[in-house]
């Protein structure tokens, strides 16, 4: 029963792998504004596709995870990955049906309020707030949406792993 699920298992693995490379991967500083929250959206992705399977524990570990690997006070990751994966929950069924376009729109919104989670979080422990400069990521991990949701969906389909309803 389980080898049944192997195959989406270890791509869902792989591809929060990859997510976590591109988000530690060093940058120039005038460049790290503009970094897409790529475990975010894998995260998004995989919780749209199969939302049976997702697991609140899993996303904790990972989130703990991220917090250890990027230097982030610990409990901010898991607390974003958890609510926003609530909300994605709750609108799965809704969003399947909207375009690229307004995927992507809506992706703004969840990404955004992640990251008013996180500057909370930060600001908690200290960090001092400066504009709206830090949601700048939810700009750019709208536009790269698209492009991750038709990069995803076909290797979904190559690995034959079937959208849960």
């Amino acid at each position: 029963m389980w080898l049944d699920r192997l195959p989406a298992l270890v791509l869902i693995v792989l591809t929060l792998f990859v997510a976590i490379l591109l988000d530690v991967y060093p940058l120039a500083l005038e460049h790290r504004i503009f970094r897409p929250q790529f475990v975010l959206l894998v995260v998004i992705y995989w919780v749209y596709v199969l939302p049976q399977s997702c697991s609140m524990a899993a996303l904790i570990i990972l989130g703990v995870l991220l917090d250890v690997t990027v230097g982030s006070p610990l409990g901010q990751h898991p607390l974003v990955l958890v609510v926003t994966s609530y909300l994605c929950l709750r609108s799965y069924r809704r969003v399947r049906h909207f375009t690229h376009w307004q995927e992507s729109l809506w992706i703004l919104l969840l990404v955004a309020c992640a990251q008013l989670i996180a500057y909370w979080v930060q600001s908690l422990s200290g960090r001092q707030m400066e504009g709206f400069g830090f949601l700048l990521p939810s700009v750019a991990s709208a536009c790269c949406w698209p492009v991750i949701a038709i990069l995803f969906d076909r290797l979904r389909r190559l690995y034959r792993i079937s959208r849960q309803v």
